[in-house]
C-alpha cells in the first residue's frame, strides 16, 4: 500500500485508505464521480474522472478544501513547529479556532488541530464547538515519563491534493447529502459514491457525530431511497458500511460484497481488530 494511492492531508475516522483496492475497482473510471460524504476525500483523491462533485456537511472540511493553494501551505507550515506542540498552545488554538470566523483562517487552525487531537477525530459539542482534546502526550508505562509525539505536517499530501485537483472540474458543496443540487448534472454511466456515517456495530458505539448534527436510521433509509432513484437514471452507486444485519436489510436490493477491515474497536486506539464491512451496489 505505501505510496500506492494518493493520502488524505487529514487523519480521518473512518478513512478508506485501507480499503480503496476493495472501491476503486467498483467506480472505475466515470466521467463524472460524484461523493457526498467527502470526508478526508482518500476515495475522491484516487478517482481518475472528468468532472466532481465533492460535499461534505462539516463546513470546516469544506473551508480547507477550497482553500488549499501554495500560500495555505506555507502559512500552515508555521504553526507545525515545536513550540506549538504542547497542551498548553493546542487548547489555545482550539479556543481561537471556536471563536474564529474566517474560513481561511479556520482551515489553518483545523488542519493543525486535526493532527494533534486525539486519534484525529472531528468532534463538535451542542454549540458548534470543537472539542477534542490533545493527543501528542503519551506516558511511559514503566516509568511513567510523558513524552510528546511530534505532528505530522501534510506538505506532500497538500501538493499532491493541489496536484490532483488542479487539472480538474471540481466543484465542492457544503450541504446535505439529500441536496438534489450535488446530482443534478449526473448522467447515465457516471458514479456516486456514499460513505455516510456508519451504523453503529453496538446499541454503545454511535461514534458517527463527525459534524455538530447526528446521522439517524431515518437517513441512512433517505439515502437509499436516493440511491435507488439514482440507479433508476443509469447512474451507478456504491455504498460503505458496516456489515450487520440492519445494513443487510438496508441493502437488499443491492449487489452486496462483504470484506474485512481492520479498525480500532476502542477508545484507546489501541485495541484493533477486524470488522466486517459491506460494499453495496445499485
Amino acid at each position: 500500500m505505501n505510496d500506492m494511492y494518493h493520502k488524505s492531508p487529514l487523519k480521518w475516522a473512518g478513512g478508506k485508505y485501507k480499503v480503496l483496492p476493495h472501491i476503486l475497482p467498483h467506480i472505475g473510471n466515470p466521467k463524472r464521480y460524484c461523493e457526498p460524504f467527502g470526508g478526508g476525500l482518500s476515495v475522491a483523491l484516487n478517482v481518475d474522472a472528468e468532472d466532481y462533485f465533492v460535499n461534505d456537511i462539516n463546513k470546516d472540511l469544506y473551508c480547507l478544501y477550497t482553500n488549499v493553494d501554495e500560500s495555505f501551505i506555507t502559512e500552515c507550515s508555521e504553526l507545525f513547529s515545536e513550540e506549538n506542540n504542547t497542551r498548553e498552545k493546542y487548547l489555545q488554538f482550539r479556543d481561537t479556532f471556536n471563536a474564529e470566523t474566517d474560513c481561511r483562517e479556520r482551515a489553518k487552525l483545523f488542519l493543525y488541530l486535526n493532527k494533534h487531537c486525539f486519534n484525529g477525530l472531528s468532534r463538535y459539542n451542542s454549540k458548534g464547538q470543537f472539542n477534542v482534546p490533545y493527543g501528542r502526550e503519551n506516558k511511559d508505562s514503566k516509568t511513567g515519563e510523558i513524552r510528546r509525539s511530534k505532528a505530522h505536517f501534510p506538505e506532500k499530501e497538500l501538493r499532491e491534493f493541489i496536484d490532483i485537483f488542479s487539472s480538474k472540474n471540481v466543484t465542492f458543496f457544503n450541504t446535505s447529502f439529500c441536496d438534489d443540487s450535488l446530482y443534478q448534472s449526473l448522467e447515465s454511466g457516471d458514479v456516486v459514491y456514499f460513505d455516510p456515517p456508519y451504523v453503529p456495530l453496538t446499541d454503545t458505539a454511535n461514534f458517527t457525530d463527525y459534524a455538530t448534527e447526528g446521522f439517524k436510521h431515518e437517513q441512512q433509509v433517505q439515502l437509499v431511497e436516493i440511491a435507488k432513484s439514482l440507479s433508476q437514471r443509469g447512474i451507478k452507486v456504491v455504498i460503505s458500511n458496516h456489515d450487520v444485519p440492519i445494513t443487510q436489510e438496508l441493502y437488499k436490493d443491492a449487489i452486496i460484497h462483504s470484506i474485512q477491515v481492520t479498525r480500532s474497536v476502542s477508545a484507546k486506539g489501541g485495541s484493533r481488530g477486524k470488522v466486517g464491512e459491506i460494499i453495496a451496489i445499485y
